[in-house]
């Protein structure tokens, strides 16, 4: 008879692990869910836009409404209204397509079967939810292959995935946002960009530049890695074709972002049979839409958003920035020298005690 002492330990494959994340994942999402659902029963709705996007007129579409109607809130109404009737309205160009492209795509194939019973709005909020909730299991995943690629360590790969599963802001990874969709999409470029697949990376990032701005910044990535850590011994041939093959990446990375600015640009400022005039920013330097419609309509800038009247929203998001913040204190006080050279060199815990002391919580 075997001994507690002679037990064989317990292992996780990848693939075991993998599943496991995208279980929780998943379970995460009914959570949040049944949350969102018992706080929608015990608190009206401030905003009377929901009626409008889903009317009760029937048994079935008050079930609906109950049901999925905890997710359009926010943002979510642009972007079942662009995936329904495409961007009628200037100021929806604030919201990128890939988001609503994807569940119109949902809608009329997944969902087609359901037509029946769901009228084609119902179809797209549904798909909406479907897909933002698939792509955050999908970035759970993605983040934890991230973090194992990068550390090399199971137990921490899986203990980061797991953090990102209770994330805070769960409502607004299941709703129907971008988050979700520009996460998935982050961390496959960031896994291709530690394994250097730079082009799959830069592809990867520049279809999230269709779901976000945001993601015109990862070029960051090419150019630290390619230029930033170039090795300086090297001929000046080797610099040069270094220097090129970054740029070229960077285009791609930033193709989808002008992509979706050309659209808007070929919407309003080409049609020269028109009797109405050019929008304003078609005559700029740079003619982007985004920026305008920010700045026009939303009120969106550099530092605007810190005003007093905002105080509540900071003093709600206090205890993220503060861990947050702590976080990066402690890696700077751990690692200065890496720190201080961009990752060049690195002389850890030489100087600073890490806040769990000697204890290794990862393996």
């Amino acid at each position: 008879m075997e001994t507690l002492s002679k037990r064989t330990p317990i292992t996780h494959s990848p693939v075991n692990r993998i599943g496991t994340v995208a279980y929780y994942a998943l379970i995460s999402r009914l959570v949040i869910w049944a949350l969102a659902g018992v706080s929608h029963a015990l608190i009206q709705d401030y905003d009377s836009a929901l009626e409008l996007i889903l009317p009760i007129e029937t048994t079935s579409q008050q079930l609906f409404k109950s049901v999925f109607g905890v997710f359009l809130r926010w943002d979510a109404f642009y972007f079942v209204h662009i995936a329904e009737k495409g961007y009628v309205f200037e100021q929806a160009h604030a919201f990128f397509p890939l988001v609503p492209a994807l569940s119109r795509l949902v809608a009329n194939t997944l969902l087609a079967p359901l037509s029946f019973m769901l009228d084609y709005k119902q179809q797209l909020v549904l798909a909406g939810v479907i897909v933002a909730n698939v792509s955050f299991t999908v970035a759970a995943v993605q983040l934890y292959r991230l973090t194992k690629e990068l550390f090399g360590r199971e137990q921490f790969a899986y203990l980061t995935a797991m953090l990102y599963v209770l994330t805070p802001s769960g409502i607004f990874m299941s709703a129907i946002y971008t988050e979700s969709t520009f996460s998935a999409l982050s961390f496959t470029g960031m896994l291709f960009a530690a394994r250097k697949q730079y082009l799959l990376a830069a592809i990867a990032w520049s279809i999230s530049c269709t779901a976000r701005s945001n993601g015109i910044l990862y070029a960051g990535f090419i150019i630290y890695d390619l230029v930033v850590c170039m090795d300086l011994s090297k001929s000046f041939s080797h610099k040069l074709f270094v220097f090129v093959k970054a740029g070229l990446l960077c285009l791609v990375t930033w193709i989808g972002f002008f992509a979706v600015q050309l659209y808007g640009y070929s919407l309003y400022c080409t049609d020269t049979t028109s009797n109405i005039d050019a929008r304003p920013w078609c005559n700029g330097n740079i003619p982007l839409i985004y920026t305008f419609v920010q700045d026009f309509y939303w009120n969106v800038g550099f530092l605007r958003y810190y005003e007093v009247k905002q105080i509540p929203n900071f003093l709600m998001a206090a205890p993220m920035i503060i861990l947050s913040t702590s976080g990066i204190i402690y890696y700077v006080l751990f690692d200065t020298h890496r720190a201080l050279t961009l990752g060049r060199s690195s002389t850890p815990g030489m100087h600073a005690p890490l806040p769990f002391g000697n204890i290794d919580i990862w393996d």
